[in-house]
């Protein structure tokens, strides 16, 4: 009893302890953590440690290597050791298992004894210790052991250890896993096809016919090297059943070699295609401030080509494959994904570093799914759609869009702009296209808290030589101040100065705005 209340007890102080989980993190990170800069300097490291240790075990085998050599290969052993009791420690959480099984046997009134608390946490880590990679993690340390020459044989598995190191070696490692069904039935496959023609061939020519195939053992190495269509030529059959043999095994094992590369070219396109696709994720996570363009078609196509010029962050998402290989066709970041799964919209993080979206597809259907999608995790975000019909336009503002475009609409009323003003319509677009050197700019007003309203004054606006078109107060187009006359304008935080003027002489009066 006092043995399960200590291990209770002992459970509880590390889940309450900082610095315990503050170090099980750290530690995390570094073995673990496939987005950590950390992990990737400590893997860059241990492929050279294993390539150095490897090349001193392999170059003292015809030479005489100095006693101080043999450091290196002790330390060697001794980062193995670590890495693995510290994979060991953070493969699971020991202490949280136990507590959740105390408690689960507290709620439900039952008696615990020392071995039910720590059952299942034992088995987690035994779950691990036998795990392929720990297992050649720990044969790769045999090698030390010099006086057992006959382990030397597992110094192979420390060129396996690089597979852990190197994240594309496991993605396409993990190719032989996926297509189990596929290799098993190979494997079969082809044992079947080597004993059934090893037999042939020994019934054959096994009783003195052939002086060359003295035990089954020759015919299987025969069948073998036969069938793989290598043909060494050191074993030919001497009869006529014995070369029928040799045919249909030769023909067979073109099948096979078929079979086998159809499986792993198709696996390899997939999981090549898969890597591709996490390295884009990777670096769209990463991103900060960026814009989620859900839909590659005209629209999309359009504000793409407006961020790259304005050198915007924006990741492009899409679910048809032909709309992904056009935009990566121009370098963008696009992932071939539906924009309406939440997970998806978690993986690339755009609760903390989206700065809005735009649901930019084809189908209404669509763009409400994924309004509603990313309000679920992100209802702060601001979010722009695309109405493709005039009633879904009061539905993606139900949902939760900040702005409905409707470009049958926006076409309406620009072409009615332009008939009734060419001129003036023509020359505004100009401008805004960035196609004269004036541009139209937005400059948000930032105060302090103790700072509530700030005045600007018309001259400095002028110095700059820059046009005032008006002041959007909160940003709100609704509450627009046209062409103030006023020679001071007062401004409160969050305002947003709309000018016309040079970018270097807008980015001048920013600046001045920053410094007071």
């Amino acid at each position: 009893m006092a043995t399960k209340e200590s291990l209770v007890k002992f459970a509880y102080s590390l889940s309450s302890s900082k610095k315990y989980k503050s170090f099980k993190r750290d530690v995390w990170e570094v073995l673990e953590d496939l987005d950590s800069l950390k992990k990737r300097k400590f893997d860059f490291f241990m492929i050279i440690l294993v390539l150095v240790t490897i090349f001193i075990m392999i170059y003292e085998i015809k030479h005489y290597v100095p006693p101080y050599i043999y450091a290196i290969e002790i330390i060697a052993i001794i980062v193995f050791i670590i890495e693995w009791l510290g994979r060991f420690w953070v493969s699971s959480d020991f202490h949280q298992m136990i507590i959740q099984k105390y408690e689960q046997t507290q709620l439900r009134s039952k008696k615990s004894s020392t071995w039910v608390l720590l059952k299942g946490a034992l088995i987690k880590k035994l779950g691990f210790v036998f795990s392929p990679m720990s297992i050649i993690d720990l044969l790769a340390i045999l090698p030390f052991y010099r006086p057992l020459r006959i382990l030397r044989f597992f110094l192979l598995f420390r060129l396996f250890k690089i597979f852990r190191y190197t994240q594309n070696m496991n993605f396409l490692f993990k190719v032989f896993v996926e297509k189990k069904f596929e290799f098993v039935t190979l494997i079969i496959l082809f044992s079947f096809l080597v004993f059934f023609a090893s037999t042939i061939i020994y019934v054959f020519e096994g009783s003195g016919e052939n002086d060359n195939i003295n035990s089954f053992y020759d015919a299987i190495y025969w069948a073998v090297v036969t069938i793989t269509t290598v043909g060494y030529g050191d074993i030919s059959p001497s009869t006529s059943e014995g070369r029928f043999a040799t045919m249909l095994l030769i023909i067979s094992g073109l099948g096979i070699l078929a079979f086998t590369t159809s499986i792993v070219t198709t696996a390899m396109t997939e999981k090549l295609e898969q890597i591709k696709e996490n390295n884009i994720l990777t670096q769209a996570s990463k991103l900060k401030d960026f814009v989620l363009i859900c839909g590659y078609g005209k629209m999309g196509m359009v504000f793409a080509e407006e961020f790259k010029e304005a050198k915007e962050n924006f990741v492009i998402v899409d679910i048809d494959s032909e709309a992904i290989f056009k935009a990566n066709e121009k370098n963008y970041l696009a992932l071939r994904q539906d924009a309406s799964d939440p997970q998806a919209l978690e993986e690339l993080n755009i609760k903390n570093n989206a700065k809005y979206v735009l649901a930019m597809t084809n189908d209404d259907a669509l763009n409400l799914s994924i309004i509603l999608s990313v309000k679920s995790i992100a209802p702060n975000l601001d979010i722009i759609a695309r109405a493709n019909a005039a009633q879904s336009k009061k539905k993606f503002k139900i949902a939760g869009a900040s702005r409905v475009l409707f470009p049958y609409e926006m076409a309406s009323i620009a072409t009615i702009e332009y008939l009734s003003q060419p001129s003036a319509y023509s020359a505004i677009n100009i401008i805004l296209q960035e196609k004269l050197k004036p541009i139209a700019d937005e400059v948000e007003i930032f105060l302090d808290e103790k700072t509530s309203t700030q005045v600007i004054k018309k001259e400095l606006i002028d110095s700059f030589g820059l046009k005032l078109l008006g002041v959007a107060k909160k940003g709100d187009a609704k509450e627009f101040i046209f062409n103030s006359k006023k020679s001071e304008i007062v401004v409160e935080n969050l305002d947003v100065l709309i000018l016309i003027g040079h970018s270097d002489d807008i980015a001048s009066f920013k600046n001045a705005l920053i410094k007071g």
